[in-house]
């Protein structure tokens, strides 16, 4: 078996996993654990198709907890947000990607939490346009993750939330790879394991959510994704 089709599913499968315990952060691991084997606009255009399968899972498992103003919010902010994303996509060259996005992630993954709660439903409108560009553009968001985590919604709202708000993103987002010319069609090997493996990862991250020891497994996430955002840095800098 082709050992891409081995790394894409393993890296979804733990990404999955990853979601569906702590709520968020998954994302870091499909990306980076696709831009390992595949060039970096192509990961970035797979994003939305890898995680369809694992997003479809937890809609399913955390349907009743969704809170539908917040995703309709933030919906509303998303479509100028893709649009400039889009732009940003085609205009900036490889590299410069590869350098801003690893700077993006470092700065999401130690941003520190807020005490003051987000009270107004209505920011997410902001939230939206802010994440749909950088996520159209980069492949990752982490907007949307950072400022729902800030809500007084509990674990379970935010995972439902979370899904049905990056499912209807990543539609709008693969329509406009789609209209930039990427072509999906050549990695479907690629997206139907990670679709399954995704959805396999939901389900045993939820099975597994209440015994992580949260605050130990959060600082090796952390320490994880921070070294390989520190090599897409160097790769920038160098390449």
């Amino acid at each position: 078996m082709d050992t891409t089709l081995i790394i894409i599913a393993l890296g979804s499968f733990f990404a999955a996993l990853v979601n569906a315990a702590l709520a968020t952060g998954g994302i870091y691991i499909l990306l980076l654990t696709s831009m390992s084997v595949v060039p970096v606009t192509s990961a970035i255009a797979l994003q939305t198709v890898f995680s369809a399968g694992s997003l479809l899972a937890r809609i399913v498992l955390f349907w009743r907890h969704v809170r539908w103003r917040i995703v309709g919010f933030f919906m509303l902010g998303a479509l100028p947000g893709v649009g400039l994303g889009a732009w940003g996509f085609v205009s900036l060259p490889e590299r410069s990607l590869t350098l801003i996005l690893g700077c993006v992630i470092l700065v999401l993954i130690w941003l520190p939490k807020s005490r003051q709660p987000l009270q107004s439903r209505r920011a997410f409108v902001g939230i939206g346009t802010t994440h749909a560009f950088l996520g159209t553009m980069l492949g990752i968001g982490g907007v949307l993750q950072a400022m729902i985590l800030r809500t007084d919604l509990n674990r379970m709202a935010i995972t439902g939330t979370l899904a049905c708000s990056m499912l209807l993103l990543d539609v709008l987002k693969t329509s406009s790879y789609i209209g930039l010319g990427f072509s999906y069609t050549n990695f479907w090997p690629h997206i139907l394991a990670a679709s399954l493996s995704g959805i396999a990862g939901v389900y045993v991250g939820k099975r597994i959510s209440h015994a992580l020891p949260e605050r130990v497994f959060r600082l090796a996430f952390r320490l994880l994704v921070s070294f390989a955002a520190l090599r897409l840095v160097y790769l920038g800098l160098t390449s």
